[in-house]
């Protein structure tokens, strides 16, 4: 199974962010599939049908990029329709005065949602596309090698509370309608 795949299934957060982490790799690399291919499909220690699969599913994240016009930067609209389908899962949530846990998870986190807001100067009202805006923020800075102060640390530990306690109920909600 290829990765994405995985990801989508098993935690829907991470997934966002492989995608954007992807995308990435492939706006550093040109959107060039033979590039891609060099890069990545080529380290899989799989099958030539497999490699066939990968490379195809590279490529049609490559055709979706160029498509929608985020060669340069943005989301694919797959996962704005993720990040937004979390979101309406959070705000039901939060009006569920029975989510105790959701309800302790974001209490946790909206001063730092807050403050990330204001520090990354994001314009987005969507409080889940905050926090994943924050975590992507900081697995670039881990793949940089750079650290991060302990009050960071503190602060995205709420995020990823937050996002993963999302992530299953997401999980939760898929399984038993799909």
């Amino acid at each position: 199974m290829i990765i994405a795949e995985l990801k989508k299934k098993e935690n829907i957060v991470e997934y966002i962010l492989y995608i954007r982490q992807l995308m990435d790799i492939m706006r550093a690399n040109n959107l060039d599939i033979h590039k891609i291919d060099e890069l990545l499909v080529s380290k899989f220690e799989v099958s030539e049908k497999e490699k066939l699969k990968i490379h195809n599913w590279y490529h049609d994240l490559i055709v979706k990029m160029r498509n929608e016009n985020v060669e340069h930067s943005g989301d694919i609209q797959e996962i704005k329709d993720l990040i937004a389908v979390l979101n309406k899962i959070h705000q039901t949530l939060l009006c569920d005065e029975n989510e105790y846990r959701h309800h302790e998870l974001y209490n946790w986190a909206k001063p730092n949602i807050e403050e990330y807001k204001k520090l990354s100067r994001s314009n987005s009202d969507n409080e889940i596309e905050i926090c994943i805006d924050a975590m992507y923020a900081l697995l670039l800075l881990k793949l940089q090698g750079k650290s991060i102060s302990e009050e960071t640390a503190q602060a995205m530990q709420t995020f990823g509370s937050l996002l993963a306690n999302l992530a299953e109920v997401y999980k939760q909600l898929t399984m038993h309608n799909g």
